[in-house]
């Protein structure tokens, strides 16, 4: 989880990960930092994050996000 986050400070300073609930719903994160935060997610925890995945409520928050990339893990 803290890997998530980090990352997201990275692609977009200034936001408390921690408590935003409605990241791409609320416009937090535009669809290039969307693309941006994917290709990011699937370097560091080397994996294959592929369209069945991105959808919008999977990047709601950093817990939605973390769970996403676990379920990612789990189906390769």
């Amino acid at each position: 989880m803290e890997e998530v986050i980090k990352i997201l400070e990275e692609i977009k300073p200034g936001v408390d990960y921690r408590t935003a609930d409605d990241l791409f719903g609320g416009h937090i994160l535009a669809s290039l930092e969307i693309i941006m935060l994917v290709s990011a997610l699937n370097d560091a925890f080397g994996i294959k994050i592929t369209l069945p995945y991105i959808k919008p409520e999977n990047f709601r928050s950093a817990e939605t996000i973390y769970a996403m990339v676990q379920k990612v893990m789990d189906d390769e």
